[in-house]
């Protein structure tokens, strides 16, 4: 039997990197070619400065441009690399990429009417799954609070700019809109406490604190419920 020198770990977070980094990296060029790339007069640096932008949203907290000049599909999708993050046994935030990955994996074998995720060879355990789904509800439950509260002590401020400040905690990424300092004590135990938890993970905080030490030896029977 051939020895796997690389895990599916590996793999999936190697490849879900790849997919990000390259689809970032279009998606900016395109959407700020005609905006902050202006500056840049070689295609060579448009290429790197979009390549740039398309890593530092994930935990990399560097930038080189304007975050408060980009245009609208630009810091959507910046939101969402913020939201994933690093991956997994790193000092990064965000759910991770291997969360996403099996999340996405996961609503492709349902689309096909598979009953597993299967991939190279291997397949990938139910406990694993769950977990990941748990982690991304989580994710979005503590981010929409977040904004919440923000937006309620700071009206002033934009919808946009609150969510940039929440999604950048939440991925301990350090990008901002220029709002980080303008904001209100309240405002700022918010942001602390969302960075805490997004790099700590809420699934592990409330394994921490509701998790039962004593093992259960009985289980109830199945039954299904009707989801559209």
């Amino acid at each position: 039997m051939p020895v796997r020198l690389i895990t599916l770990n590996a793999k999936i977070v190697l490849t879900t990197t790849g997919i990000l980094l390259l689809v970032g990296t279009v998606v900016f060029f395109f959407t700020e070619y005609g905006n902050s790339l202006k500056e840049h007069q070689t295609w060579f640096g448009k290429f790197t400065t979009a390549f740039f932008m398309s890593a530092t949203p994930r935990t990399g907290g560097f930038n080189t441009v304007d975050y408060t000049a980009l245009t609208i599909p630009t810091l959507m999708v910046t939101l969402l690399f913020m939201w994933i993050g690093a991956s997994p046994a790193s000092t990064g935030g965000g759910i991770k990429t291997t969360t996403f990955a099996l999340a996405t994996l996961n609503i492709l074998a349902i689309a096909r009417g598979k009953r597993r995720i299967e991939l190279a060879s291997r397949q990938i355990s139910s406990l694993a799954v769950n977990r990941a789904f748990a982690i991304l509800c989580l994710s979005l439950i503590v981010l929409g609070f977040s904004v919440m509260f923000v937006s309620l002590f700071e009206p002033q401020l934009g919808l946009m700019k609150v969510a940039f400040e929440c999604f950048s905690a939440f991925g301990t990424v350090g990008l901002s809109m220029g709002v980080t300092p303008t904001l209100s004590p309240p405002s700022k135990i918010v942001i602390i406490l969302t960075m805490y938890i997004g790099r700590i993970g809420m699934i592990n905080i409330l394994v921490g604190m509701l998790r039962q030490m004593n093992a259960e030896y009985y289980q109830y029977p199945k039954e299904d419920i009707l989801i559209n």
